[in-house]
C-alpha cells in the first residue's frame, strides 16, 4: 500500500510558478509523480491529462483557489469523473474560512502554509492521508442498493427451495397413491380372470383342475403385488432420503442467508440532501430520520465535495440553486462512471411538464414536489433505493 501511495499522481495548481516549484521540491522526495499547473489557459487541460489522485491548490488567496476549482467543474470533464482529493494551502488570515469550506466538503483538507510553515512534512503527510482515504474508499464493499438486491435474491431463493421441497413431499404421496392404485388394479384383473376360469363361462379355457390353477394364480398375484410394493417403497424411500439430505444441507445455509437479509434490513441507507436553504435540509433530514441517515450539502459544489468522500445511496437534489442547478448537477453525476448508478430525485416546486422533462432527460428517476410530507418523501426514496421509478408527482 505504501508503494501505491508513493506512486500517486499529485498536481500542484497555482498562479505563481515560483510557489509551485517550491512546493514541488518539498514533496518530490515523498511522491514520484508530481506535476505543476501554472498557466490559466492550461488549468483544465492539465487536470484532464494528468488526472491526479491529489490536487494541491496553492493560489494567492482563497478566492482564486475557489475560482480555479469551480472552473474545473464548469469546463472540465475529468474532474467530474475522476476520484481525487483536494488540499488547499492558505495563509493565517484565511484559516478559519478555509476550515469552514473543508468542513462543508468544498475541499478535503488544508495546510497553513504562508507566510511560512513551521511543520515542513505537514503537506506531505496530508497528501499521504488523502491517498489512504481514497484507497479505503476504493476498496469499500457493495453499496446499499446492491445489498438490498442480494437480500431480495436470498429471499427468493429460500422461497423457491421451499416450493420445491414441498413439491417433493407431494411426489412422495403421489407415488404411494400410484403404487396402491396399481396394486388394486392388478388384484382386480387377477380376480376377474380367476372368476372366469372357475365359472366355466363361455369362451373360457377348459381347466381340469380349477382349484390348483386358482392357487397358482393367487401366488403369481401375490408375487407381483409384493414386487410392485417393493419398487414403490424403494422409490419413495430414496426420494424421501434425498429430500431429507437436501433439507439438512440447505438449512444452515438458509439460516445464514436469513441472518444476512435481516442484517441488511437493519442497515440505514444514506441519502444526500442538496439544497441551498439550510432549513429545507434540516426538515428533510428529520423526515428521513426514521429509516435513513442523511448528509446535507448547501450547493452543487458542496455536494460534489461530499461525493468525493462518501457513497450515498440516494440523492435528493433541489432544482433551483445558485451556480449549478439541480438539472446540471444531475447531468454531471450521470456523466461520471462513479455516480452513474446513483438514483437522483429532484426536489421542486415547479411541476411544469417541461421542467420535469428536462430533469428526466438529465437522468433523474423521479420528483418530490413541494410541499410534501414525510410519508410521500419516504415512499419515493424507498422506491428509488430499490431501483424503481417513483413515478410522476
Amino acid at each position: 500500500m505504501s508503494q501505491d501511495i508513493a506512486a500517486a499522481r499529485v498536481l500542484i495548481a497555482s498562479d505563481n510558478a515560483d510557489d509551485a516549484a517550491q512546493i514541488r521540491r518539498q514533496i518530490e522526495p515523498e511522491f514520484a509523480s508530481v506535476r505543476s499547473s501554472t498557466q490559466p489557459d492550461r488549468f483544465v487541460g492539465d487536470f484532464d491529462e494528468w488526472r491526479p489522485q491529489v490536487l494541491v491548490l496553492a493560489f494567492d488567496g482563497l478566492a482564486r483557489a475557489q475560482q480555479y476549482y469551480l472552473g474545473l467543474y464548469r469546463v472540465g470533464s475529468a474532474v467530474q469523473q475522476h476520484p481525487h482529493r483536494t488540499v488547499i494551502l492558505c495563509n493565517k488570515d484565511e484559516v478559519r474560512a478555509v476550515y469552514e469550506l473543508c468542513k462543508r466538503s468544498y475541499f478535503d483538507d488544508y495546510v497553513l502554509y504562508w507566510p511560512h510553515t513551521h511543520d515542513g512534512p505537514r503537506l506531505a503527510m496530508t497528501i499521504w492521508a488523502a491517498c489512504r482515504e481514497m484507497t479505503a474508499t476504493a476498496r469499500a464493499g457493495p453499496g446499499m442498493r446492491q445489498l438490498l438486491a442480494h437480500a431480495s435474491e436470498v429471499g427468493e431463493l429460500e422461497s423457491a427451495l421451499g416450493r420445491h421441497v414441498a413439491g417433493l413431499d407431494e411426489h412422495h404421496e403421489a407415488l404411494a397413491r400410484s403404487a396402491a392404485s396399481a396394486e388394486a388394479a392388478l388384484s382386480a384383473d387377477w380376480a376377474r380372470l380367476r372368476q372366469r376360469l372357475e365359472s366355466g363361462a363361455e369362451g373360457a379355457v377348459e381347466v381340469r383342475d380349477a382349484a390348483a390353477l386358482a392357487r397358482e394364480i393367487e401366488q403369481i398375484r401375490r408375487r407381483q403385488a409384493a414386487t410392485t410394493q417393493a419398487l414403490a417403497r424403494g422409490g419413495a424411500d430414496a426420494l424421501r432420503q434425498w429430500t431429507h439430505s437436501l433439507r439438512q444441507e440447505v438449512t444452515p445455509v438458509l439460516a445464514g442467508a436469513r441472518r444476512f437479509a435481516q442484517a441488511v434490513a437493519e442497515l440505514r441507507p444514506q441519502v444526500l440532501v442538496v439544497d441551498d436553504e439550510p432549513l429545507v435540509c434540516e426538515t428533510v433530514g428529520r423526515m428521513l430520520a426514521p429509516r435513513y441517515e442523511s448528509v446535507a450539502a448547501g450547493s452543487a459544489g458542496e455536494a460534489l465535495g461530499v461525493l468525493r468522500r462518501l457513497r450515498p445511496d440516494v440523492a435528493l437534489v433541489d432544482l433551483h440553486m445558485p451556480g449549478l442547478d439541480g438539472v446540471e448537477l444531475t447531468r454531471q453525476l450521470k456523466a461520471s462512471p462513479l455516480w452513474r448508478e446513483l438514483p437522483v430525485l429532484i426536489i421542486t416546486g415547479d411541476a411544469r411538464r417541461e421542467t420535469l422533462a428536462d430533469s428526466v432527460a438529465a437522468g433523474a428517476v423521479g420528483f418530490v414536489v413541494k410541499p410534501f410530507g414525510a410519508e410521500a418523501l419516504l415512499s419515493k426514496v424507498d422506491l428509488a433505493l430499490r431501483g424503481q421509478r417513483p413515478g410522476a408527482p
